[in-house]
């Protein structure tokens, strides 16, 4: 990651004495160790340790600070509905879930052990069951304040108007037009259940334990949007096998979406449809933070291999996707 923020274990500790956190004996929290972390592209993520607790210190790259107040805002609003699977960050001593320290600003959460689990047909069952539940109880709440999802993703809309633009790839725009010929009509036309959707759950956003699912993590892409473009995206990152879709796991996976909430038969009708605009999703957000944007140089033209993918799942996976 070429934008990675390397801090001192003297900017670790001003950060920490932002927030009300104490030793066991009331005095203010000492580092013991601090553990850079190679995991996220839009954060900088370190492993604190201290004589009391184990933190998570994450550091913005590449978000603004509204930005990621408003995907604060949803992880409150999930611990207020009881979602089991997300972190809630610790509150700075001014109450706010967002720090600022000299140029620096990010987030700190709890510490949760665990490893992103390898795809198999128990993992994609729980992942899918939990990416149901969080559809099924966000379908119920007030989501007055929750931003949009499109404000932060790539949904159909802004995926049709970006292949119409003058930087779209041919690549993009001629695998686009083969693949989802009827995105206007199957996606813009039909209304969705929505409410509050993770927008990036791939596995390797998930930790697992004991072979459990503890937590979903970067809900950077969270926001209100439709459930089954949510489903879509996270089937065609998670349900694979050497790289690639998996017929059997995509089945685990919508068994265990399916025990926390039923799809629609609007959905079952578009759902092969919606995992291959959830490989264009994501390769647009290549496009935007690699190609066009200056994350990582190194990913300039990575937005390719979800197209690859994408072509690979209707010609191989997609017949074997059935009801």
């Amino acid at each position: 990651m070429s934008n990675y923020t390397k801090i001192s274990l003297d900017d670790a500790e001003a950060i920490l004495s932002l927030y009300n956190l104490k030793e066991e004996d009331g005095s203010p929290v000492v580092i013991q160790e601090l553990i850079p972390l190679s995991l996220g592209i839009s954060n900088s993520n370190y492993k604190v340790r201290t004589f009391k607790s184990v933190l998570l210190l994450k550091i913005s790259n590449d978000k603004n600070e509204s930005d990621l107040s408003k995907e604060m805002s949803i992880l409150e609003r999930l611990a207020e509905l009881k979602f089991p699977y997300s972190l809630t960050p610790f509150q700075t001593t001014n109450k706010k879930m967002v720090y600022r320290c000299q140029h620096w600003y990010g987030v700190l959460f709890p510490f949760i052990e665990g490893i992103p689990p390898g795809p198999n047909d128990a993992t994609c069952f729980e992942i899918g069951a939990a990416l149901g539940l969080l559809h099924q109880i966000s379908s119920k709440a007030v989501t007055t304040g929750i931003r949009p999802h499109e404000e932060v993703g790539f949904g159909p809309q802004k995926i049709l108007e970006y292949k119409k633009s003058a930087n779209c790839p041919t690549d993009f725009k001629t695998s686009l037009q083969h693949l989802l010929p009827n995105l206007e009509e199957q996606f813009l036309l039909n209304k969705f259940p929505t409410g509050i959707i993770h927008g990036d759950l791939y596995y390797d956003n998930t930790l697992f334990d004991l072979n459990r699912l503890k937590v979903l993590l970067d809900f950077e892409q969270a926001g209100v949007g439709e459930f089954i473009l949510d489903i879509g995206i996270s089937i065609s990152g998670t349900c694979l096998e050497k790289g690639l879709a998996n017929p059997m796991l995509i089945h685990s996976y919508l068994r265990g979406y399916m025990t926390a909430r039923q799809l629609t038969s609007a959905e079952k009708q578009v759902m092969k449809e919606a995992i291959i605009l959830g490989y264009f999703s994501i390769s647009l957000w290549r496009i935007k933070r690699f190609k066009e944007g200056n994350l990582n140089p190194a990913l300039r033209e990575s937005y390719r291999d979800l197209i690859d993918k994408a072509e690979y799942f209707n010609k191989y996976v997609a017949p074997e996707i059935f009801f």
